[in-house]
């Protein structure tokens, strides 16, 4: 028996979807297993909704085969109670309020109403509840989908462009909301055009462009196609120079830009790296004005994989 964080809720491989002579998903293989966050990325028209859309059996698959929930791909019905989804933004009834809406979606899909309140309390909604749904704020309005979502006490739940149009706050309400979800046991499949935010919340990430796969694995072991390095400068001339001299005779690769210095971590662990130079600067009497870590970021590594095009 596996243990809960390898068990395998989505086993599914040569997912292909195809539209006449037009091929949108193109044999793709999904694997998410229990307890993960797994964003699904790629530029527009890669295939990201479609994905979705078959997973939850509202577009039936050209080919493809495995299982979801232990269930067959090809019977959605039998494996859908128990997976939740928010696919192209929440659709409720302005006049309602939260806690209305959440209890006629309840009482159409058969779920216990006495699950609401610990609900509302998962998406930050508890003391608004009562409010109409036409006075909250977008951020506030997707997280009731998600919330809606989770009616059923899902184990896979399913989150189409959660953050799409989301100010900041509601961002980072988002993020810590769908960090509770995982931290319950839930597997989430989350698609965001916003990289900056599914890397601050993803194990593991799946990479599409047109249709294809070009990447699934976690986000430590993403290709960057260039070095992480250390960004330095002096107060002036004078230390700028007096810091190439000692760089290079520490053994390190140093590049020199316009403002300063670029150091390649290499296989040094970054913070290590980085305080053996601040002290050996400060040992030399180098002021130093600038001394900070940079790494390619998610959105960095995924234009190098897929280019900078986006398609619709």
């Amino acid at each position: 028996m596996s243990t809960h964080g390898e068990l395998e809720v989505v086993a599914v491989e040569g997912l292909t979807k195809r539209y006449g002579r037009r091929t949108v998903v193109d044999d793709v293989d999904l694997h998410l297993t229990a307890g993960s966050i797994t964003g699904l990325i790629g530029p527009n028209g890669a295939g990201k909704t479609t994905i979705m859309s078959m997973l939850l059996g509202l577009v039936r698959p050209s080919a493809g085969r495995g299982t979801i929930l232990g269930h067959d791909l090809s019977r959605p019905a039998d494996y859908l109670p128990d997976v939740g989804a928010l696919i192209e933004g929440p659709a409720f009834f302005g006049n309602l309020s939260g806690r209305g809406n959440l209890e006629y979606f309840a009482r159409l899909g058969g779920h216990d109403r006495s699950g609401i309140p610990a609900v509302l309390d998962l998406v930050g909604l508890q003391g608004r509840e009562g409010d109409s749904f036409s006075s909250y704020s977008l951020g506030m309005k997707q997280r009731l989908g998600i919330g809606a979502a989770l009616l059923s006490n899902p184990k896979l739940v399913i989150l189409d462009e959660p953050t799409n149009g989301v100010d900041p706050a509601g961002m980072r309400d988002i993020r810590a909301m769908v960090r509770r979800i995982a931290a319950d046991g839930r597997t989430v499949l989350i698609s965001s055009h916003l990289l900056a935010e599914l890397e601050h919340i993803c194990d593991r990430v799946i990479v599409l462009d047109q249709g294809g796969l070009r990447y699934s694995g976690s986000l430590t072991e993403l290709p960057a196609s260039r070095p992480e390095v250390i960004l330095l400068r002096g107060s002036g001339q004078s230390d700028d120079e007096a810091l190439h001299r000692m760089l290079s005779t520490q053994g390190l690769t140093v590049e020199r830009r316009a403002e300063g210095f670029a150091v390649d971590v290499g296989e040094i662990d970054p913070a290590q790296l980085a305080g053996r130079i601040n002290r050996n600067a400060a040992e030399s009497g180098i002021h130093l004005v600038e001394l900070h870590h940079q790494k390619q970021s998610l959105e960095d590594r995924v234009l190098d994989l897929v280019g900078t095009g986006s398609r619709s």
